[in-house]
């Protein structure tokens, strides 16, 4: 293998790792945003006081 394919594959091995990444990442994005939509009103403190005080 010459020098130029060397360096072409490593290319393509760094741009395919980075758009992996911003998939996953937006997938993560999207995951948070559904979630979010569906806990409105939900007061996270307030449940774990009354979580404790009922022990």
């Amino acid at each position: 293998m010459n020098t130029a394919s060397i360096v072409e594959k490593k290319l393509e091995i760094i741009v395919g790792a980075r758009l992996r990444d911003r998939e996953r990442i937006e997938h993560a994005i999207s995951t948070q945003d559904r979630l979010r939509k569906k806990s409105k009103g939900w007061n996270g403190a307030k449940e774990v006081r009354k979580w404790r005080d009922s022990r």
